[in-house]
């Protein structure tokens, strides 16, 4: 099992990922209060497609499905501040969504056969903003991008700033540094449930 994940580290690692740490599962920390950001006040997204809420079963569905669990994979991607609110952030988050995806993918092929990976925003602004709907919420019912998008960790209440603590990263977003300049690096991050 240690080498299966460390394998799998590595695999975040040479797919773009900044950072990947093995979590255990209870540490996790999921809070209905960030799921409920989602609608209060409404993002924009809300709503739009199969990965965000309401079309997600929440924060106390994913409390009783980490019980099952042991650990997970956690990652970032080290950005700067203004690629994150720039045009170039679909991108980005592409890049989060499919690195996600290819640890749920990875783990799945060497038997870890209910790995379930989470991401950060919308799969319908990253991967279908050209297209007027949601597929998989219209009347064929499946999605344009199965083999990359994954649902998104906010829709869940997972706590991302708890897991940066827990695994030492730090939480300095926004904040300032020594010369009272506001941060301009920031991440964005994923998380793999392993089992």
């Amino acid at each position: 099992m240690k080498d299966l994940l460390q394998e799998l580290l590595h695999g975040a690692c040479l797919a773009g990922a900044t950072k990947a740490a093995i979590v255990a599962a209870r540490d996790i920390v999921v809070e209905d209060e960030l799921a409920e950001r989602c609608h209060l006040p409404r993002c924009e997204n809300y709503g739009f497609s199969l990965s965000c809420p309401p079309h997600v079963a929440g924060s106390a569905a994913l409390r009783a499905q980490l019980e099952t669990y042991e650990k997970a994979l956690f990652f970032k991607i080290d950005v700067p501040v203004h690629v994150l609110y720039s045009s170039d952030s679909r991108e980005l988050f592409q890049l989060l969504h499919e690195i996600a995806a290819g640890i749920e993918q990875s783990a799945i092929m060497r038997g870890m056969v209910r790995a379930q990976a989470y991401a950060g925003d919308s799969c319908k602004r990253i991967f279908c903003h050209d297209q007027p709907d949601c597929q998989a919420l219209g009347t064929l019912r499946t999605c344009r991008y199965p083999q990359s998008a994954r649902p998104s960790m906010s829709g869940f209440g997972i706590n991302v700033a708890a897991l940066l603590r827990r695994v030492g990263w730090g939480t300095d977003v926004g904040e300032c540094n020594t010369d009272g300049d506001l941060a301009t690096n920031t991440y964005v991050c994923g998380l793999v449930l392993l089992s």
